[in-house]
């Protein structure tokens, strides 16, 4: 056994029986989920099989897709699922058989190396008196395949072939099982040992002249603690086969899981939410729920580290405005926190913070006043959060109507308004009691008619009335002005930034506007501005005309642009934009 990139590598080469594979294959599930499997001696057939089924055997998507998650379904316009499950036990039967020549061959293929290894990963870790039946005539297989066509050749106007950059698109997969077999490890990612599987750290996996085997959550279950799986993540793109293998579905997982079946098919809803909400809508909205509570559980345990910090920085009652947390947030949980976000999780216990409005209008935020003697004898925080969500989450799969989010928390009257108010009742009393009245009024209506008598208006001349039309023409005509030159300075502020995205690119490629505005938005969502796709092709289109001789572009067919830069130089860069602003200025005075 060797090691390459942190995953463990076995050589068959270097195994000559049985006896000698088991200890090997010990030693690696102690500590990895995941391993190679190299010098396999049918390696070359099952990549002749492969690039059958990339280029020859479609799949057929006139057979459709059942509840069962079994046939063919297109998941997008170029990307097709293929899956097939066999179950030898009589309780659950999937009647849909897989009739592709190359794909029955490659299942059969498949079909031993997976019995054979999980066979061995059983006896590895599997104390003896637990072991499950898994033989020849005693499992179940999921044959899973995604197939996607290539339209990403294009040739340029100058007769140049260009390739459209495919989206590299991962996702999560929980292998259920004992084992799960891809004949190719290629652009699939998977977790180090040294790390929680709750991390977001992964290894990349390039290794073509190796198959991967990763163990399922039933051998982590069934080891009692001695062996732990987690996730994988898998390009769909990359048009993979992999095929699971464990025991028969009717098997007892424990009193809790329930039987196999039903892990697998949790499985499925999640790794398919599309299909779940097509076939099991309530079970998807239970899914999409469970998996929102985790969230806020999270943010909210980030949210209590975060203020934490705030009250031993700064005074104990201190309230901090909620957007300057957001950025520290987002950066904690690894993905956009918004302050919907925080409302949300705010609502599931409404007095978990103190949450009021300051006199700008922002939300500010601090933490609740506590008894010190309760906060010595009382659960901590966190644990009191998670048992709300959870009552709450109880509660809603309870009812007939199911939500798949948590509403916002609804804030009262702002606190800067209430203070408004009560300052003008204030002043008003004060003035009402300086102030005499005269008895009469006091004590009748009157409406006098010098209240309806109105002088008459002097008719404007023609002249000023001209004049009057021309000033208001001219007044929003330099407001127009002001707004367009503001328009441009910001644009060219962040043409710096999106110049800096295009120098941190491979120089001297094709890349689509489409792609590159897409790029832009993401890299720049969490700048102090944020600029949209409009904002990004239009920042693209004056960066290619200031550097029109470093930044080339071409326009294909659908009126798709085509940027290929080389020799960009930010020096350069600066001296045009500065130039151009002198232009713009000196024009700006001119005109005035």
């Amino acid at each position: 056994m060797s090691s390459s990139s942190k995953i463990p590598v076995l050589d068959l080469n270097q195994i000559s029986d049985e006896q000698e594979l088991l200890p090997v294959v010990k030693s690696i599930l102690l500590n990895n989920d995941t391993f190679l499997l190299k010098n396999y001696a049918n390696i070359d057939q099952l990549d002749e099989i492969l690039r059958s089924l990339d280029h020859n055997d479609f799949p057929d998507l006139k057979q459709g897709f059942d509840p069962n998650f079994t046939g063919a379904y297109s998941l997008e316009e170029n990307l097709i699922l293929e899956q097939y499950i066999t179950n030898t036990d009589d309780q659950w039967q999937f009647s849909r058989q897989c009739l592709n020549p190359s794909l029955q061959n490659l299942y059969s293929r498949l079909w031993k190396i997976g019995l054979f290894f999980a066979q061995l990963c059983i006896k590895s870790v599997v104390p003896e008196g637990d072991r499950c039946p898994l033989s020849e005539t005693e499992y179940f297989t999921k044959l899973t395949r995604y197939f996607h066509r290539d339209d990403s050749l294009q040739e340029l106007p100058n007769g140049e072939a260009f390739e459209y950059p495919l989206s590299q698109d991962f996702i999560s997969h929980m292998p259920v099982g004992i084992i799960t077999v891809f004949p190719k490890a290629t652009n699939i990612k998977c977790k180090p040992s040294t790390v929680s599987s709750d991390d977001n750290v992964w290894i990349s996996i390039n290794q073509p002249d190796c198959l991967l085997l990763h163990t399922g959550s039933f051998l982590a279950e069934m080891s009692n603690g001695i062996h732990t799986t987690s996730p994988l993540q898998i390009c769909p793109q990359n048009s993979l086969v992999h095929l699971t293998i464990g025991p028969s579905l009717n098997t007892i997982i424990n009193s809790k899981e329930g039987s196999l079946a039903k892990t697998l098919l949790q499985q499925q809803l999640e790794e398919f939410p599309q299909l779940a909400l097509k076939f099991y809508p309530r079970e998807a909205a239970q899914l999409k729920l469970r998996k929102a509570i985790q969230f806020y559980k999270a943010l909210f345990s980030t949210c209590e580290t975060v203020l934490s910090l705030y009250v031993m920085s700064r005074s104990l009652r201190a309230s901090v405005e909620l957007h300057s947390l957001l950025p520290q947030l987002s950066n904690m949980m690894k993905r956009k926190i918004t302050q919907d976000s925080f409302l949300k999780m705010s609502s599931l216990w409404p007095g978990c913070y103190t949450i009021e409005s300051n006199s700008r209008g922002e939300l500010t935020v601090a933490m609740p006043k506590q008894n010190p003697l309760s906060m010595l004898t009382n659960k901590s925080r966190r644990l009191e959060y998670a048992e709300k969500a959870d009552a709450w989450l109880q509660h809603s799969l309870e009812s007939q109507t199911l939500i798949t989010d948590v509403p916002a928390v609804k804030l009262s009257k702002r606190r800067g308004s209430e203070e408004t108010t009560e300052n003008t009742a204030f002043k008003q009393k004060l003035t009402s009691r300086a102030t005499p009245q005269d008895k009469t009024s006091r004590k009748y209506l009157s409406n006098p008619k010098e209240k309806f008598m109105n002088e008459e208006k002097k008719t404007d001349s023609q002249f000023n009335l001209l004049e009057r039309l021309r000033e208001r023409e001219r007044r929003s005509a330099a407001l127009l002005s002001q707004k367009q030159r503001q328009y441009q300075q910001f644009l060219t502020v962040k043409m710096k930034q999106v110049f800096d995205i295009l120098y941190s690119l491979p120089w001297k490629r094709p890349y689509t506007g489409t792609y590159l505005s897409g790029l832009i938005v993401d890299s720049l969502q969490d700048s102090n501005n944020p600029i949209g796709f409009l904002e990004a092709e239009e920042i693209l289109d004056k960066l290619q005309r200031l550097l029109s001789q470093e930044i080339s572009v071409q326009i294909v067919d659908g009126g798709l642009r085509v940027y290929r830069w080389s020799n960009l130089n930010k020096d350069e860069l600066s001296a045009k934009i500065e130039a151009t602003s002198r232009e713009q200025t000196n024009n700006v005075v001119t005109s005035l």
